[in-house]
């Protein structure tokens, strides 16, 4: 993909404009777009007539500079709430994908408006279809730009600890040490459910049946441990 020139004034974060020339594609010759539309460019719709033709990539990008330096002032003009540059470049690529009217009306712009950051990024998912049909390269986008109004500024990453504590000990391990818990009351029941039957069985051998009953809760015992052995090789906690 031959990206816009990164030098132009653009009015948002280069990688917004990236995201809307990856969606968009680069057509120097006059097309039908899925919904009908006669477009050339990155997108360019305004004007565009059968057989027109642009003859460069960097006229394409002069155009979409033009159309998005114009829709970003409308834009802003819509929002009641700051919005960072990953924010107002997602919410921009969808303005210029489904026009300032559907933007204003959209459930994106009043849960942002709301401050309700998840469901303004959930809801550029409703904007799929063409003709009331899902349309996959739609779908995809909005992914994109949901994950870009996601993305936290660069300053407001979290700090990344550079002192990481080392694999946890097996007897430290949460599983291991419900399954310790498991296995002590289960041993529990069982021994008091079977200690009588036990004791007849056992009463006319001589064998102690406290000695049963430990060889089998340790067998019990050793199989528990060797399946979280197992889990622990596979990378469980």
């Amino acid at each position: 993909m031959q990206l816009p020139d990164s030098q132009l004034a653009w009015p948002i974060s280069y990688a917004a404009i990236c995201e809307i020339a990856r969606s968009e594609g680069l057509r120097l010759t006059a097309y039908r777009c899925q919904a009908g539309v006669w477009t050339i460019g990155r997108g360019h719709t305004a004007g565009v007539r059968p057989g027109d033709r642009l003859d460069s990539a960097a006229a394409a990008d002069q155009l979409l500079l033009h159309d998005l330096t114009i829709l970003c002032r409308q834009l802003e003009a819509l929002l009641t709430r700051p919005a960072s540059a990953n924010e107002l470049g997602a919410m921009l690529s969808l303005a210029y994908n489904i026009g300032l009217a559907g933007f204003a009306r959209s459930t994106v712009l009043r849960q942002h408006n709301a401050g309700n950051r998840q469901a303004a990024a959930r809801a550029f998912g409703l904007w799929n279809r063409v003709g009331g049909i899902e349309s996959a390269g739609l779908t995809a986008r909005r992914a994109r730009e949901k994950a870009l109004y996601l993305e936290p500024e660069e300053q407001e990453a979290p700090a990344m600890p550079q002192a990481v504590d080392p694999e946890s000990r097996l007897h430290r391990s949460p599983l291991a040490q419900s399954g310790v818990v498991t296995l002590l009351s289960g041993a529990a029941t069982a021994a008091a459910s079977i200690a009588e039957p036990l004791q007849r069985a056992t009463g006319d051998t001589g064998v102690q049946p406290g000695l049963l009953l430990a060889i089998l809760l340790l067998l019990v015992g050793a199989v528990v441990l060797w399946q979280r052995l197992q889990q622990r090789r596979e990378g469980w906690a």
